[in-house]
C-alpha cells in the first residue's frame, strides 16, 4: 500500500513539475513574442515563436496524458501556478 502511495504522490508531483516547467517557458515567451508581434518585419519569425511556444505546451501535455489522468490534472495545476508567478513576475496581474 505504501509504494501505491508513494507512486501516486510521485506521478503527481512530476505532473506538477512538468506542467510548472512548459507553463513558465510559454508565458515567460508570451512577452518576447508580442514584441515581435509588433516589431514591423519579423511576422513570419513571430508566428514561428508562437507556434513552438504551443507545440512545446501539446507535447507536454501530450507526454503527461500517457502517464495517466493523476499527471495531467497536476501538470494543469502546476500550468495555472506558473501562470500566476510569471504574470506577477512581469506586472501584469496586480
Amino acid at each position: 500500500m505504501n509504494t501505491t502511495i508513494l507512486s501516486l504522490v510521485s506521478e503527481a508531483g512530476l505532473g506538477l513539475l512538468l506542467g510548472a516547467l512548459a507553463g513558465t517557458v510559454h508565458f515567460g515567451s508570451l512577452w518576447w513574442n508580442a514584441r515581435l508581434f509588433a516589431q514591423p518585419g519579423s511576422m513570419a519569425r513571430a508566428f514561428a515563436v508562437q507556434l513552438g511556444r504551443f507545440a512545446l505546451l501539446v507535447a507536454a501535455f501530450a507526454l503527461l496524458s500517457l502517464m495517466g489522468a493523476l499527471p495531467l490534472l497536476s501538470g494543469a495545476l502546476g500550468l495555472l501556478v506558473a501562470r500566476q508567478i510569471v504574470m506577477k513576475r512581469v506586472g501584469a496581474i496586480a
